[in-house]
């Protein structure tokens, strides 16, 4: 396998050194913030961020700053290689030899104009999460090739399927944040924005800095203190999992005991005032199939859209008689049905105190301040200055949608959405640029009234809800379970078990890898490589070897975002664009210089591999549908064209011909200003929410019926389908045995991503001065009773028996019943030698399998339940 050699300056003959500065956009993490690298004599010196953009206004991150150690790797992959050993396994040498790029792409084309040929749903992506745009191309090549076979490896399984789905349906975004312009009190729930790696890190963590110098309270309710909540005004440490039940003890307190809420935003905004019958869904009109409300005024139902009911006579609480049928208002159903989540119950199941449970309900709902108004340019505006956060913590687990819609619901009631002060959406509503309102996009009412998102990231929308099918289609099933976004039985356990069931009549037999790892990023190792030895052949495309690239076939040499052409690294913004005031920016990611050695960037070589194996026509239709590019700019069928070419036909589709490709090689980006009604669009548009959750009862009939015929049906607890949300436990509450007396879970690292960096040096220079990246946290105290100090080695075991080896860093700061565990290290192939063997392999003790998921959504759970002792052998120190 070659290497990379030292970069070589260009040899002086007395003339200046030529310097540029060439703005980019990195990709070391999914922030894809906007940056420009010093290049002189065409090496890489610097990494800034640029000072012209709104993403970050010249900040960066360690990580951004860290990227020319990953581009100079001398451990990179350079040349295709291929596999000479058919066995598949750890401790396998695939035997790997060296190939042209020309017999690797012949080999990959006759694979996939076989497949094609047989069953295109044959072909599975596995795509990183890093760089969200450059994989995009890869669903669009899919959806042409014909195969809805695709997944994001570990990062949807493990923060996405709860959060990103109930921000979709109430935010009309992938994620949010409080206001840090307005707003004066945050609750967190297992979130770091604005404090760590993730969304938009760099421009968050100055507006969070803003925020709390003025004054803004931040409560952090977590397991550990850590990044947000070392910089908290209040941390309320929890037992891990239980979010829901503290979040809906403090709605109990704030509907039945303090009587703060927002009437009129639940009348015009929610379903709150629909009418439910005893079946626990809608009561609807007879001839139209709408939902009914209740017209005080008149005394008597009518549809919710009927323009004679007032808002104001638009009932949201009260029980009602229509056509013979008793009914009570969604409201009034969350009102009665949050009264048993009493303080005392709150804390004998998350162990916090009654007192704190009151007080942080009181103070949240002092804060919300409802009925306020404030003026900005020109509009009178709600103003409800708190918000309640939630990201990987909260949802992480077999309870995750429940956990999600509880805590969404102390933002609804007192009607802090997206208005100024309250919980805002990652950019939800874009009118375009001034010049020809491009891209233009905002949330729009659909069935029964409720909001259907403007844009969206996944392959399909998170409402309006589609029907579980007799038939599945997809490996993934999630078809088959229109709640989530991804599944893991692409490398579960019981996958066979599952698809047999279901009557998948095809079975995987080719997968293309953009950049995944799924060996280290899903679950149990040992699981996902079963999974992997059943395909006949893997395609990786990587910058390293990695432990996934062991299993592959052919591997192919990536360019790193550093040698790579993207024309919208941050777009759509409800990624990597912040909520609140501000500018947008559109820049795009160009090579800061050319791919050295073979590294070819894998747009281009998806785009040749859609010309070689005959759908070029197929893959200009699905380009066009979804990037998206138009008018004359269009893909003509029967042409064929560069990766340049269709960049520069997107570019001009956006902004008009002026602003084409060169023009923005030369200057980097474009910035304009946001208006209110894009900043605080919730006033401006017509739709509503459903905090009334009734969309999932008919969902859950429909799969019961389905999934009752087969043995897997027996993990599902069916009443996690009822409109109203409950604490539900995950299995390591369920753990009695009092061996395993700790719970174990692990979050994200600010130093590191996924498992990508691992290998970058500086990266890892700084992760060993942190007492925490690469140890196990562990509450002092518990420490001492156990008989250990820091730095001690120590075995975790999972009441599974699965078991990491690490050490401990004994800490006041993380609750008494856990340990945690940084990032999702713990490499050990020898190809990544900076990397191998560096911190705490936790995704070892995550069982992939049905009964580890929460059963309407498919999350992987990430808590544990686990014992903790001296490792009898630890390893020699050097």
């Amino acid at each position: 396998m070659a290497l990379v050699d030292k970069p070589q300056a260009q040899q002086r003959t007395g003339a200046k050194d030529d310097v540029r500065w060439v703005s980019s956009a990195c990709s070391l993490c999914y922030s894809q913030c906007t940056i420009k690298a010093k290049v002189v004599n065409g090496v890489v010196m610097k990494i800034e961020g640029n000072p012209d953009s709104p993403l970050g206004s010249g900040h960066l991150c360690p990580k951004g700053v860290a990227g020319i150690m990953t581009l100079y790797d001398p451990n990179r992959v350079n040349v295709p290689l291929k596999r000479t050993n058919p066995k598949k396994g750890f401790g396998e040498d695939p035997g790997w030899k060296e190939i042209s790029w020309d017999e690797a792409m012949d080999i990959i084309t006759a694979r996939l104009k076989k497949i094609r040929a047989e069953n295109p749903k044959k072909l599975v992506l596995q795509r990183t999460t890093t760089s969200p745009n450059t994989a995009r191309t890869g669903l669009v090549w899919m959806s042409a090739f014909g195969s809805p076979n695709q997944w994001p490896a570990g990062g949807g399984l493990h923060c996405g399927n709860g959060a990103h789905l109930l921000n979709g349906m109430f935010h009309a975004s992938w994620s949010m944040h409080p206001d840090y312009t307005y707003g004066e009190y945050a609750i967190y729930f297992g979130a770091s924005k604005g404090h760590s790696a993730g969304h938009s890190a760099n421009p968050l963590a100055g507006q969070a800095a803003e925020a709390r110098a003025r004054g803004m309270k931040l409560t952090v309710v977590d397991p550990m203190c850590n990044f947000a909540g070392g910089k908290s005004t209040d941390w309320v440490p929890i037992r891990v999992g239980t979010d829901a039940a503290l979040a809906l003890g403090m709605v109990n307190l704030l509907l039945n005991e303090f009587g703060i809420y927002d009437t009129e935003y639940l009348q015009t905004h929610t379903n709150a005032p629909y009418l439910i019958g005893a079946d626990s869904k809608y009561v609807r009109d007879p001839e139209t199939k709408k939902p009914l409300v209740w017209d005080a005024a008149e005394g008597k139902a009518k549809t919710y859209d009927d323009p004679t009911v007032q808002i104001k006579d638009m009932a949201i609480l009260g029980t009602y008689e229509v056509n013979g049928v008793k009914a009570q208002t969604g409201f009034q159903k969350i009102k009665d049905h949050v009264k048993k989540y009493t303080p005392e119950k709150v804390e004998s199941i998350t162990t916090v105190s009654p007192a704190t449970v009151r007080r942080l309900a009181r103070e949240f709902g002092e804060h919300a301040r409802v009925g306020s108004t404030i003026e900005i340019d020109g509009h009178k505006l709600p103003y409800r200055p708190v918000s309640a956060t939630y990201f990987r913590g909260a949802q992480g687990h077999k309870n995750s949608t429940w956990n999600c819609l509880a805590i969404e619901l102390l933002n609804q009631i007192v009607g802090a959405s997206d208005v100024p002060g309250g919980a805002l959406g990652f950019s939800p509503v874009m009118h375009g640029h001034p010049e020809t309102g491009r891209p233009y996009f905002e949330p729009y009412e659909g069935p029964d009234g409720l909001m259907i998102t403007g844009a969206w990231l996944a392959p399909h929308k998170p409402y309006p809800i589609t029907d579980p099918p007799e038939q599945p289609n997809q490996l993934t099933l999630v078809n088959s379970w229109p709640l989530t976004m991804c599944t893991g039985f692409l490398g579960s356990k019981d996958q066979e078990e599952i698809w047999s069931q279901l009557g998948v009549d095809y079975r995987p037999e080719m997968m293309i890898n953009f950049g995944a790892n799924s060996i280290l990023s899903v679950g149990n190792p040992a699981t996902v490589a079963e999974a992997l030895k059943k395909y006949d052949f893997i395609v990786s495309f990587d910058l390293f070897i990695t432990e996934f690239s062991e299993f592959a076939d052919i591997v192919l040499p990536d360019t790193s975002y550093l040698e790579r052409l993207d024309t919208a690294p941050q777009y759509p913004p409800l990624l990597n664009h912040p909520g609140g005031t501000g500018d947008w920016g559109w820049p795009i990611r160009q090579p800061v210089i050319q791919p050295e050695f073979q590294r070819r960037n894998f747009q281009e070589v998806m785009l040749e591999l859609a010309y070689r194996v005959g759908f070029g026509d197929e893959f200009h239709a699905m380009m066009n549908l979804i990037f998206p590019i138009k008018e004359k700019w269009a893909l003509q069928p029967g042409e064929k064209y560069s990766w340049e070419e269709i960049s520069d036909r997107r570019l001009r589709t956006m902004f008009g011909d002026k602003y084409n490709l060169d023009w923005f090689k030369e200057n980097g980006l474009m910035r304009w200003k946001k208006t209110v009604k894009e900043i605080y669009w919730r006033p401006f548009v017509k739709c509503r929410v459903p905090i009334y959750f009734e969309m999932i009862k008919p969902i859950g009939e429909k799969q019961k019926a389905v999934f009752d015929k087969f043995e897997f049906s027996k993990h599902f607890d069916w009443n996690r389908w009822d409109p109203l949300p409950e604490w539900a436990p995950c299995n390591s509450h369920a753990c009695t045995d009092p061996q395993y007396d700790m719970y174990g879970f692990y979050y994200r690292d600010v130093l590191h991503t996924n498992s990508f960096t691992y290998e970058n040096p500086w990266l890892d220079e700084a992760a060993q001065m942190s007492p925490f990246s690469y140890a196990i946290a562990i509450n002092d105290k518990v420490a001492a009773k156990k008989g250990l100090k820091s730095g001690d080695h120590v075995i975790v075991e999972s009441q599974k028996g699965k078991k990491v080896q690490g050490r401990v860093m004994l800490t006041d700061t993380i609750h008494p019943e856990h340990i945690a565990v940084g990032g999702c290290a713990g490499h050990f192939t020898k190809y990544q030698p900076i990397a191998l063997g560096k911190g705490v392999r936790f995704n070892e003790l995550l069982e992939v399998e049905l009964d580890n998921m929460d059963p309407t959504n498919l999350n992987l759970d990430t808590c544990v339940k686990i014992k903790v002792y001296k490792d009898p052998n630890p390893p020699k120190q050097h």
